[in-house]
Protein backbone atom coordinates (compact mmCIF):
# COMPACT_ATOMS: atom_id res chain seq x y z
CA UNK A 1 0.00 0.00 0.00
CA UNK A 2 1.12 3.33 -1.50
CA UNK A 3 -0.28 6.24 0.51
CA UNK A 4 0.34 10.12 -0.30
CA UNK A 5 -0.06 12.81 2.83
CA UNK A 6 -0.45 16.14 0.76
CA UNK A 7 -1.48 19.53 1.68
CA UNK A 8 -0.15 22.79 -0.05
CA UNK A 9 -1.44 24.60 3.37
CA UNK A 10 0.82 24.43 6.63
CA UNK A 11 0.19 23.12 9.48
CA UNK A 12 -2.33 20.70 8.18
CA UNK A 13 -1.65 17.63 10.20
CA UNK A 14 -0.01 15.49 7.80
CA UNK A 15 3.26 14.78 9.56
CA UNK A 16 1.01 13.64 12.79
CA UNK A 17 -0.85 11.79 10.58
CA UNK A 18 1.92 10.08 8.48
CA UNK A 19 4.29 9.37 11.59
CA UNK A 20 1.36 7.82 13.14
CA UNK A 21 0.40 5.33 10.56
CA UNK A 22 4.40 4.62 10.23
CA UNK A 23 5.00 3.63 13.93
CA UNK A 24 1.17 2.08 14.27
CA UNK A 25 1.76 -0.02 11.10
CA UNK A 26 5.88 -0.53 10.54
CA UNK A 27 5.67 1.43 6.81
CA UNK A 28 8.56 2.72 5.04
CA UNK A 29 7.89 6.46 5.22
CA UNK A 30 8.99 8.48 2.10
CA UNK A 31 9.69 12.65 2.48
CA UNK A 32 10.60 15.57 0.46
CA UNK A 33 11.59 17.60 4.02
CA UNK A 34 14.77 18.85 4.27
CA UNK A 35 14.80 19.24 7.87
CA UNK A 36 12.62 15.56 8.40
CA UNK A 37 13.29 13.63 11.83
CA UNK A 38 12.06 10.44 10.97
CA UNK A 39 15.73 9.28 11.05
CA UNK A 40 15.91 9.74 14.76
CA UNK A 41 12.94 6.92 15.63
CA UNK A 42 13.36 5.07 11.94
CA UNK A 43 15.21 2.40 11.05
CA UNK A 44 17.23 3.89 8.42
CA UNK A 45 16.01 1.39 6.05
CA UNK A 46 12.77 2.56 6.34
CA UNK A 47 13.13 6.11 5.25
CA UNK A 48 13.68 7.40 2.08
CA UNK A 49 14.55 11.10 1.56
CA UNK A 50 14.90 12.95 -2.00
CA UNK A 51 15.18 16.66 -2.58
CA UNK A 52 11.96 18.81 -3.53
CA UNK A 53 13.26 18.35 -7.16
CA UNK A 54 14.15 14.96 -7.27
CA UNK A 55 11.32 11.80 -7.88
CA UNK A 56 10.56 9.98 -5.83
CA UNK A 57 11.71 6.44 -7.11
CA UNK A 58 8.95 4.27 -8.37
CA UNK A 59 7.94 1.73 -5.28
CA UNK A 60 7.15 -1.87 -5.64
CA UNK A 61 3.64 -2.78 -5.09
CA UNK A 62 4.78 -5.34 -2.06
CA UNK A 63 6.08 -2.24 0.14
CA UNK A 64 4.08 0.13 2.50
CA UNK A 65 4.87 3.65 2.28
CA UNK A 66 3.76 6.73 3.61
CA UNK A 67 5.07 9.81 1.48
CA UNK A 68 5.34 12.63 4.00
CA UNK A 69 5.02 15.54 1.11
CA UNK A 70 5.77 19.30 1.81
CA UNK A 71 5.89 22.18 -0.04
CA UNK A 72 3.80 23.31 -2.90
CA UNK A 73 3.40 21.88 -6.48
CA UNK A 74 5.44 23.56 -9.19
CA UNK A 75 7.49 22.76 -12.15
CA UNK A 76 10.64 21.79 -9.78
CA UNK A 77 8.56 20.18 -7.48
CA UNK A 78 8.60 16.72 -8.85
CA UNK A 79 9.09 14.39 -5.74
CA UNK A 80 5.35 15.42 -4.82
CA UNK A 81 4.04 14.71 -8.44
CA UNK A 82 6.16 11.34 -8.49
CA UNK A 83 4.99 10.34 -5.62
CA UNK A 84 0.87 10.95 -6.13
CA UNK A 85 1.19 9.43 -9.17
CA UNK A 86 2.44 6.29 -8.14
CA UNK A 87 0.00 6.54 -4.48
CA UNK A 88 -2.87 3.95 -4.00
CA UNK A 89 -4.61 6.46 -1.78
CA UNK A 90 -3.92 10.53 -1.36
CA UNK A 91 -4.85 11.64 2.08
CA UNK A 92 -5.56 15.80 2.42
CA UNK A 93 -5.85 17.19 5.73
CA UNK A 94 -7.76 19.97 6.60
CA UNK A 95 -8.96 22.38 8.94
CA UNK A 96 -11.69 24.92 9.98
CA UNK A 97 -9.80 27.74 8.69
CA UNK A 98 -10.23 30.29 5.75
CA UNK A 99 -6.73 29.80 4.24
CA UNK A 100 -6.46 26.26 5.14
CA UNK A 101 -9.94 25.57 3.32
CA UNK A 102 -8.69 27.91 0.41
CA UNK A 103 -5.48 25.62 0.24
CA UNK A 104 -7.34 22.44 0.32
CA UNK A 105 -9.48 23.02 -2.78
CA UNK A 106 -6.29 24.29 -4.61
CA UNK A 107 -4.60 20.91 -3.36
CA UNK A 108 -7.57 19.04 -4.35
CA UNK A 109 -7.65 20.90 -8.32
CA UNK A 110 -3.89 19.84 -7.97
CA UNK A 111 -3.71 16.45 -6.86
CA UNK A 112 -6.85 14.96 -9.18
CA UNK A 113 -4.69 15.83 -12.26
CA UNK A 114 -2.81 12.92 -11.00
CA UNK A 115 -5.04 11.07 -9.27
CA UNK A 116 -8.71 10.61 -8.49
CA UNK A 117 -8.53 8.31 -5.09
CA UNK A 118 -8.35 10.96 -2.49
CA UNK A 119 -9.51 11.22 1.06
CA UNK A 120 -9.73 14.16 2.85
CA UNK A 121 -9.09 14.04 6.90
CA UNK A 122 -10.84 17.13 8.27
CA UNK A 123 -8.27 17.63 11.50
CA UNK A 124 -8.19 19.65 14.53
CA UNK A 125 -11.69 19.27 14.95
CA UNK A 126 -13.05 21.16 18.23
CA UNK A 127 -16.42 21.87 19.86
CA UNK A 128 -17.53 25.01 19.77
CA UNK A 129 -19.30 27.76 21.62
CA UNK A 130 -22.80 27.80 21.22
CA UNK A 131 -24.56 30.24 23.34
CA UNK A 132 -23.32 29.85 26.89
CA UNK A 133 -22.25 26.20 26.73
CA UNK A 134 -20.71 24.12 23.70
CA UNK A 135 -21.88 22.47 20.53
CA UNK A 136 -22.97 18.68 21.23
CA UNK A 137 -23.11 16.06 18.92
CA UNK A 138 -23.38 12.45 18.43
CA UNK A 139 -20.22 11.73 16.06
CA UNK A 140 -17.11 14.40 15.15
CA UNK A 141 -18.53 14.37 11.84
CA UNK A 142 -21.34 16.02 12.81
CA UNK A 143 -19.24 19.19 14.35
CA UNK A 144 -19.42 22.27 13.19
CA UNK A 145 -15.83 22.47 12.42
CA UNK A 146 -16.11 19.39 10.12
CA UNK A 147 -19.60 20.16 8.53
CA UNK A 148 -17.86 23.05 7.18
CA UNK A 149 -15.40 21.33 5.34
CA UNK A 150 -17.44 19.03 3.86
CA UNK A 151 -19.58 22.00 2.72
CA UNK A 152 -16.70 23.85 1.29
CA UNK A 153 -16.01 20.58 -0.54
CA UNK A 154 -19.37 20.30 -1.87
CA UNK A 155 -20.10 23.73 -3.18
CA UNK A 156 -16.56 23.72 -4.76
CA UNK A 157 -17.70 20.36 -6.57
CA UNK A 158 -15.83 17.58 -4.20
CA UNK A 159 -18.89 16.18 -2.66
CA UNK A 160 -18.07 12.81 -3.97
CA UNK A 161 -14.74 12.81 -1.85
CA UNK A 162 -14.70 11.07 0.96
CA UNK A 163 -14.09 12.81 4.42
CA UNK A 164 -12.85 11.50 7.96
CA UNK A 165 -12.88 13.59 11.26
CA UNK A 166 -9.67 13.59 13.16
CA UNK A 167 -10.54 15.62 16.57
CA UNK A 168 -7.46 18.00 17.70
CA UNK A 169 -5.03 16.32 20.53
CA UNK A 170 -2.38 17.02 22.67
CA UNK A 171 -1.35 13.59 21.32
CA UNK A 172 0.08 14.40 18.18
CA UNK A 173 3.07 16.38 20.12
CA UNK A 174 3.21 13.11 22.31
CA UNK A 175 3.60 11.04 19.48
CA UNK A 176 7.40 12.18 18.11
CA UNK A 177 8.20 13.08 21.69
CA UNK A 178 7.70 9.67 22.75
CA UNK A 179 8.27 7.42 19.66
CA UNK A 180 5.51 5.72 19.98
CA UNK A 181 2.11 5.65 18.04
CA UNK A 182 -1.54 6.70 19.75
CA UNK A 183 -2.02 3.12 20.36
CA UNK A 184 1.42 2.67 21.79
CA UNK A 185 0.84 4.89 23.85
CA UNK A 186 -2.45 3.16 25.44
CA UNK A 187 -1.42 0.14 25.95
CA UNK A 188 1.17 1.76 28.16
CA UNK A 189 -0.31 4.10 30.47
CA UNK A 190 -3.80 3.70 31.80
CA UNK A 191 -4.59 7.68 31.86
CA UNK A 192 -3.83 7.68 27.79
CA UNK A 193 -5.61 4.88 26.89
CA UNK A 194 -8.70 7.06 28.83
CA UNK A 195 -7.17 10.38 27.65
CA UNK A 196 -6.87 9.27 23.96
CA UNK A 197 -9.41 6.78 23.47
CA UNK A 198 -11.67 8.81 20.75
CA UNK A 199 -8.67 10.06 18.31
CA UNK A 200 -7.74 6.51 18.55
CA UNK A 201 -11.22 5.46 17.46
CA UNK A 202 -11.00 8.03 14.88
CA UNK A 203 -7.87 6.63 13.67
CA UNK A 204 -8.97 3.14 13.46
CA UNK A 205 -11.76 4.06 10.94
CA UNK A 206 -8.62 5.97 9.17
CA UNK A 207 -7.22 2.86 9.14
CA UNK A 208 -10.24 0.94 8.03
CA UNK A 209 -10.57 3.12 4.71
CA UNK A 210 -6.71 2.71 4.04
CA UNK A 211 -7.18 -1.21 4.21
CA UNK A 212 -10.45 -1.14 2.10
CA UNK A 213 -8.20 1.06 -0.53
CA UNK A 214 -5.73 -1.47 -0.60
CA UNK A 215 -7.82 -4.47 -1.52
CA UNK A 216 -9.21 -2.65 -4.18
CA UNK A 217 -5.61 -1.20 -5.49
CA UNK A 218 -4.65 -5.38 -5.58
CA UNK A 219 -7.98 -6.32 -6.83
CA UNK A 220 -6.83 -3.47 -9.87
CA UNK A 221 -3.40 -5.55 -9.77
CA UNK A 222 -4.39 -8.72 -10.55
CA UNK A 223 -6.94 -7.68 -13.42
CA UNK A 224 -4.29 -5.41 -15.43
CA UNK A 225 -1.81 -9.05 -14.88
Amino acid sequence: MKIAIYSSKGSAGKTPIATNIVLDRDYAVGTNEPFQLYDTFIPDERVLPVAMDEPFPEIPDDVDIVFDLAGSMSASAVSIVSAIKQADLVIVPCWNNVHALTGMIGTLNEVRRFNQNILVIATKLQKRRVGRGYEQFAQWKDSVDCQNIMDTLKSSGFSNIPVLPLKFSTVFDTITEKEQSIRQLMENDPLAAHTFKDVAEQFDAIYRYIDSRGKHAKQEQRVGA
